[in-house]
């Protein structure tokens, strides 16, 4: 079970979010949820006439129950935003 998404959502304001949560683990590589992996890669930013919209590239993998939490958490949490 695994996810692959880029989101129009800033490193930064990730791994805030990530950060936040107190059954988050932050390791060297990501994040870790449980048996989930978390992985954020800063993808080039896109512009949309004079704004530039920045972008992340989300990946989770793991175990099924603790990454369809996590990432039903994580999308809840960014739906507005774009992904």
């Amino acid at each position: 079970m695994g996810y692959k998404e880029q989101w129009a959502v800033s490193l930064e304001r990730i791994e805030s979010f990530f950060r936040e949560q107190p059954d988050v683990e932050a390791l060297p590589e990501g994040f870790r949820f449980g048996e989930c992996r978390i992985r954020l890669t800063a993808l080039p930013d896109r512009s949309l006439g004079p704004v530039k919209v920045p972008y992340t590239l989300l990946e989770m993998t793991g175990d099924g129950e603790d990454t369809e939490t996590i990432h039903r958490r994580f999308f809840l949490r960014f739906i507005s935003a774009g992904g």
